[in-house]
Formats: C-alpha cells, sequence, structure tokens
C-alpha cells in the first residue's frame, strides 16, 4: 500500500479541503495512522509565533496534532515570494524543504495525505505546481473536480495534463458537487470517459448548500471581531446576512443563522428592534 497520497483539484472552491477531511478520516477509521502535510501554501496566519497555511492550522485542530510549520506547511508563498524567487531561486531550498517535510512524516505515520493548492498550475513560477509536487515526493494523485459533464470531461482533461507531463500516476477522480437529480447521469457519463482514460471514478458526491454557509466563529476571526456576549454560540451556520435597515422588513420566520449588520450609530436602536420581535415571536428568555 502506498505511503502516501495527494489530493490536488482542477481550482479552487470546488471541495478540496472538504474531500481531503474526508479521505483522512476514512484512512484513519480503517485503522491506519494517518499524517497530513500541506507542501506549498498561499493563505497563510501567524499563530503562536508560526507562519503556517491556513488548512494546515484546520487539520492540526481536526485531527489534533502539534503544528509544526516547516512539517506540516513547509512552503508559504505569500505577498512577494514569487518576485523574491525569480530574483534569486538559490536563496530558497523550496523542494528540499518539502523533501524533508515529507521524510519525516513517512518515517511517523503508515499514511500521509498531502493537500494541493489551488487549480494543478498554482506554484509553478517557483517550480513546485501540484503536478511538481506529487512527482517530487513521488505520491499518486486524487482530483477533486467539480460536478456537471461536458464542463467537467473538458476540465479534467486540461488539468490532467500537467500530471501526465511529470508521469504522475492517478489513483482516481473525485466529482464533488453535483445536483442530486444529476448525480446518476454524472456517474454515467463521466465514468464512461474516465474508464477510457483508464482512471477510476471515486466516488460523485451531491451539492450541500449548507457546507457554503460559515460558523458565526469565522465570520468573527475574519474581522477580527470581539465577542461581547454567549461566546457559546460562536458555531451557529450563518445563513443570510440582514443590515439593520431592513430589519423591520424582513420576514424572519423564513430564515435561520441571520447574521444582522449594525453600524454603531444605530445599535441601540436595533438592539430594542430584536428585543421587540423576540417578544412577538415569543422568543424571549
Amino acid at each position: 500500500m502506498n505511503k502516501r497520497l495527494y489530493v490536488a483539484a482542477t481550482n479552487q472552491h470546488v471541495g478540496k479541503t472538504t474531500c481531503t477531511l474526508g479521505l483522512v478520516e476514512a484512512f484513519r477509521q480503517s485503522g491506519l495512522r494517518v499524517g497530513y502535510c500541506k507542501p506549498v501554501g498561499q493563505e497563510a496566519i501567524d499563530i503562536e509565533n508560526l507562519q503556517v497555511d491556513k488548512d494546515a492550522l484546520l487539520f492540526s485542530t481536526m485531527m489534533h496534532f502539534d503544528l509544526v510549520a516547516k512539517i506540516h506547511s513547509p512552503v508559504i508563498l505569500g505577498k512577494g515570494a514569487t518576485q523574491a524567487f525569480l530574483d534569486d531561486p538559490k536563496k530558497f531550498p523550496y523542494a528540499h524543504n518539502i523533501k524533508a517535510a515529507s521524510k519525516f512524516l513517512e518515517k511517523q505515520y503508515e499514511m500521509v495525505v498531502y493537500e494541493g493548492t489551488g487549480h494543478p498550475g498554482v506554484g509553478s513560477v517557483v517550480g513546485l505546481s501540484n503536478a511538481d509536487v506529487a512527482a517530487l515526493i513521488g505520491a499518486p494523485v486524487i482530483l477533486i473536480v467539480e460536478g456537471g459533464v461536458g464542463y467537467t470531461i473538458d476540465r479534467l482533461n486540461l488539468c490532467l495534463a500537467l500530471f501526465r507531463e511529470q508521469k504522475v500516476p492517478i489513483a482516481g477522480v473525485i466529482i464533488n458537487k453535483v445536483l442530486p437529480d444529476k448525480i446518476d447521469k454524472v456517474n454515467h457519463y463521466v465514468g464512461l470517459k474516465l474508464a477510457e482514460w483508464g482512471i477510476p471514478l471515486l466516488g460523485v458526491l451531491p451539492y450541500e448548500k449548507t457546507l457554503l454557509y460559515p460558523l458565526l466563529s469565522t465570520i468573527s476571526i475574519a474581522i477580527n471581531g470581539r465577542v461581547l456576549y454567549n461566546p457559546n454560540s460562536l458555531n451557529v451556520l450563518v445563513e443570510n446576512v440582514v443590515a439593520a435597515s431592513l430589519m423591520g422588513s424582513h420576514n424572519f420566520e423564513e430564515d435561520r443563522g441571520v447574521l444582522l449588520v449594525v453600524s454603531r450609530n444605530r445599535l441601540n436602536e436595533s438592539l430594542l428592534g430584536i428585543q421587540r420581535l423576540s417578544k412577538q415571536k415569543g422568543m424571549e428568555k
């Protein structure tokens, strides 16, 4: 069995991180000790004097491992990184750093899952496209693509070209975000094309609208917010956003998880409005 697997996607926002979480959990439930690495990151955050990719932080939380930047997020291509690399590539031993992280993790775990970034070509400017990295660490690839038929096949063919060029084996394809009534059709027709290419279709996942809803805690972090009341409710999903000026005309009975956006000048007025609505709907505690 391979000790490593690389999860790539045809483009951003097709569900690569969600699918990676699912694969990691499936491997863990099968009894394997699983490690994780985000070899090349684009969206860095600073935490406890560490600069790591945001996905590496997410997985450290979900998998309960101590986050080590040089192991779990060895390369960060932040602002200005690509220009600096092109000016003097010798200053940036990116490939060496990834190989060192891979070697360490594969000694510690029975399976290591590497998560790609963006579309397959992201990172090419520094010689670390998703295909370059997969080839560097010798990992077969699972490619995540958004659901459809014609678009999905065309996009797959385009993206697979980079991996073919690097002679990286494709372990399979997962089609994500498929409308429920289209699942059988997508499974049949895209499956036919993948069979022609000799690539397994590993799964077809339905579109789930709720996965697009952010947690209140995510919004709080994004705006550097300060929680003043009821911190235990930060795991609420935000399904709709309403401006305070529209509060009187909004039908709150039809919505759940409403985030009310209020200016400082209208805060007291809005709080009174919330109290009135709560009383009318019998929601007072």
